[in-house]
């Protein structure tokens, strides 16, 4: 009976899948193992890294929602909270090269539906209740979509024709409008031939006084260019964004020196605005990395700007001269050598070496007597008292 009551079991968890039709993009927390799962550009996750982490894990619960709009931590506050708390992943893929039944057999799965404070509230409290049984760090959290199938078709299509005619490739950069791309959950502006890359999680923001106010750059043009200067010493990565029915046009200047590459500018044009907008902060603020090397940075943003225009881009990675590779190099981030944990490390050593070196000042200052009594001095020196 116990078999036949497990067979059921693992039909329905098969079935349920199916039905619920999982797509991407994904959303990965709460085991440690998913920080491996960071996108890479041009790159999904792999099945054997998939497949390593689902048998890990010791349970894994499926939140399946109705839409692929993007998660907003404003409306999922909860659910924001929760995330940050774990290690995480965001993979845009639209699907899994190694699907979760295969591996794991303690999956629950959750089908998400009211409004968004009914989702955040099943989202939280299902994960908490697999934590109570399984324990912390134990339990992979997963928010998937169901499928659509006209929308991944829409987006194949797309993808299909990367390289664009002649014909269309002029009428483009003449009289008409950029082509649109169909909005995605993730951006990655990859120049034709591969050869430079920059990557966000979400949409640029500009800010242009009397013409655009903190507006979001969504559509952009899929004729992503780079202007190879090496032999000069700089890079242009440009990108033409559809504002308003009008072009705006990003031109990221990127500038070579003695083996490293730097991101210190951006050239804005917008109707009949033009302007060159600095990287704001110090010289640390500036993207930089050796040749072959990409720089990415999540935990704070990037500015471009001066007194009243300015640009920013949350969440990035970016690689000039890839030379043809589909993928981003190793990484150079942000994260800086003198963390909270590293200060703390110094303060206890400097600690502890005051306390060693008044230690050897004591000893160092300790003197032996330099004449020793006898026992006749000693009698000698009782008679003269008497």
């Amino acid at each position: 009976m116990h078999w036949i009551f497990l067979a059921f079991y693992l039909s329905l968890a098969v079935a349920t899948c199916s039905a619920t039709g999982l797509s991407g993009p994904y959303l990965f927390w709460g085991h440690q193992s998913v920080v491996d799962l960071q996108p890479r550009a041009l790159v999904e996750a792999s099945e054997a890294e998939l497949t390593n982490l689902f048998q890990e894990t010791k349970a894994i619960v499926i939140f399946v929602r109705n839409n692929t709009g993007r998660i907003d931590g404003k409306v999922y506050p909860r659910f924001q909270q929760l995330v940050k708390s774990n290690a995480w992943a965001y993979l845009p893929q639209h699907y899994l090269t190694a699907e979760p039944f295969n591996y794991n057999a303690n999956i629950e799965v959750i089908n998400l539906s009211g409004n968004s404070e009914e989702e955040d509230e099943s989202i939280v409290s299902g994960y908490n209740d697999a934590i109570t049984i399984y324990g912390k760090g134990e339990v992979l959290g997963i928010v998937a979509n169901r499928e659509d199938d006209t929308h991944y078709i829409a987006k194949r299509d797309t993808k299909e024709r990367e390289e664009p005619t002649e014909e269309e490739r002029g009428a483009t950069t003449t009289s008409q409008t950029p082509a649109v791309e169909e909005e995605d959950k993730t951006f990655i502006y990859v120049a034709l031939g591969n050869k430079a890359v920059l990557y966000v999680t979400s949409a640029p923001v500009i800010n242009i006084s009397g013409k655009l106010n903190n507006t979001k750059l969504v559509a952009h043009n899929k004729d992503v260019t780079f202007d190879d200067q090496k032999g000069k010493g700089y890079g242009r990565l440009n990108i033409i964004f559809s504002v308003e029915t009008q072009k705006l046009f990003l031109r990221f200047n990127f500038t070579l020196s003695r083996g490293y590459w730097h991101m210190k500018a951006v050239e804005v044009e917008y109707n009949e605005y033009k302007s060159v907008l600095p990287v704001v902060g110090t010289l640390y603020s500036i993207p930089s990395a050796p040749i072959g090397f990409s720089y990415r940075c999540s935990s704070r943003s990037l500015q471009f700007g001066n007194e009243s225009d300015g640009l920013i881009i949350h969440d990035f990675q970016v690689q000039p001269w890839l030379n043809g590779i589909p993928r981003f190099g190793d990484v150079y981030d942000c994260v800086g050598f003198t963390t909270a944990p590293i200060w703390a490390g110094i303060l206890v050593t400097l600690f502890l070496i005051g306390i060693l070196s008044i230690g050897l000042i004591a000893l160092m200052d300790i003197k032996t007597p330099n004449r020793f009594e006898s026992s006749r001095g000693k009698q000698l020196s009782l008679f003269m008292q008497e």
